[in-house]
């Protein structure tokens, strides 16, 4: 049977109340009403979707790319 992740252990893994922890559990797809519940998967899901590069790698990333000249091309 798959693990399913409910209300009371959202608010216990983030520390959120109870509107919250039912707020992140609705944003994962899919999930289930009556209990509110979400399959462990799609929750892993929801937060990687969340999940964003930092700052100090963003600007790695961007500052490897070498710029050179741009051509515009002009219609007459």
């Amino acid at each position: 049977m798959e693990q399913l992740i409910t209300v009371k252990a959202m608010r216990e893994r983030y520390g959120c109340s109870n509107p919250t922890a039912r707020k992140y559990l609705r944003q994962c797809t899919p999930h289930m009403e009556n209990p509110l519940t979400a399959p462990a998967w799609a929750v892993q899901e929801w937060e990687e979707s969340r999940t964003v590069i930092p700052v100090s790698k963003r600007t790695e990333i961007y500052s490897r790319k070498q710029p050179g000249r741009v051509i515009v091309p002009r219609c007459w």
